[in-house]
Order: structure tokens, then C-alpha cells, then sequence
């Protein structure tokens, strides 16, 4: 149980070789055996669903077919609180992130996302900022070049205006991350 347990974060790390990925799953369907009913059906579930992905060879994809399943509302709302207490506590610490950086920090609250769910993530993230402040996820767009671009597809899903040029927007986002910055000064 204790191996399994402690396999599980392993194989939710994004960037890992698929030769460490292999090792590690099999490493784990032989935990998952020996854990039996000590583990929870959740942690079973979660083990034998990653093991059936790696092993299960991916067709490639159609022009038709999108290439990720999007994740479920309620996944991507969890995703969403857990990236704004980050992004505040960020905030405090008067710095910025990235995606990546959310990752680390994280960890399994913040599920394996492509950059459609990331925006739809930073889009909850600020639902509920009041119109008077600056975005938390300026703090991730200023830092994450994929997600600066983005920024654009955010401000728009929540009603607000960014720039279309390059150039403008990197200025709009160093004025948002200072009034971000300013404004958890003191908290």
C-alpha cells in the first residue's frame, strides 16, 4: 500500500521519459496488486487507468478529432481554486509564475492540461475578480510566454479588452502585474 501510495505522484508528473514512465507503471501494477483493498477504490482506479493509457497505444488523430479530451466542469473548477490560492499567495510574494511553476507548486490539484483548459482555468480563476482590479492570471501570462497570447482569449471570455498588438499587450500585462503587486502589498 505504502509503495503504491507513493508510486501514484510519480506517474502524475508531466515531463517524465516514457522509459521512467514504463518502469514506474509497472512498478505500480505490482503495487496495486500486493496493496489489494488497503488501497482506496479511488487510488485503484486512478492506478489502473494510467497503466491502461500507457499501455494502450494512441491512435493518431483524425483532422476531424480534437487532440485531448477537455476536462470536466468540475475538475476544471477545482484546477481553478487551486491555481487562484496560488496565484495569490504568488501575489504576496510580489513575483510571477508560470504554468509550469503551477505545476510544481500544485502538484496532483492541478491535473496534466492543455492549453485550452488552461485558459478556461485562468478564466475561473477570474470570474470573480472585481472589474476594478487587474486579473490574477496577469501573474502567469507575464511569465509564461504561451500563456501571454492567451491572456487575449481570458480578458475576452470574461468581457474585457486586450490589446492586439504584441508589443501593447507585454505593456498591459507589466501594468497589471503592478497593480496586482501593489495591491497584495500589505495584505
Amino acid at each position: 500500500m505504502v509503495e503504491a501510495r507513493r508510486l501514484l505522484p510519480l506517474v502524475r508528473r508531466p515531463g517524465v521519459s516514457a522509459a521512467r514512465q514504463r518502469k514506474l507503471l509497472a512498478e505500480l501494477d505490482t503495487a496495486i496488486q500486493v496493496a489489494g483493498d488497503l488501497l482506496s477504490n479511488n487510488e485503484r482506479r486512478e492506478a489502473r487507468r494510467r497503466i491502461k493509457e500507457f499501455r494502450t497505444p494512441r491512435k493518431p488523430a483524425r483532422a476531424d478529432q480534437p487532440h485531448h479530451r477537455r476536462l470536466p466542469p468540475h475538475v476544471l473548477k477545482k484546477a481553478a481554486a487551486a491555481v487562484r490560492g496560488a496565484l495569490k499567495k504568488t501575489a504576496l510574494e510580489q513575483t510571477t509564475s508560470s504554468w509550469e511553476g503551477l505545476e510544481r507548486q500544485l502538484g496532483s490539484a492541478l491535473p496534466h492540461t492543455h492549453l485550452n483548459d488552461r485558459i478556461q482555468v485562468l478564466t475561473l480563476v477570474d470570474k470573480t475578480t472585481p472589474s476594478d482590479q487587474a486579473l490574477l492570471s496577469c501573474l502567469v501570462a507575464a511569465g509564461d510566454p504561451e500563456l501571454t497570447t492567451a491572456y487575449r482569449t481570458i480578458a475576452d471570455q470574461l468581457g474585457l479588452d486586450a490589446p492586439a498588438d504584441d508589443e501593447d499587450l507585454r505593456d498591459v500585462l507589466e501594468a497589471d502585474v503592478d497593480q496586482i503587486h501593489a495591491y497584495w502589498r500589505h495584505r
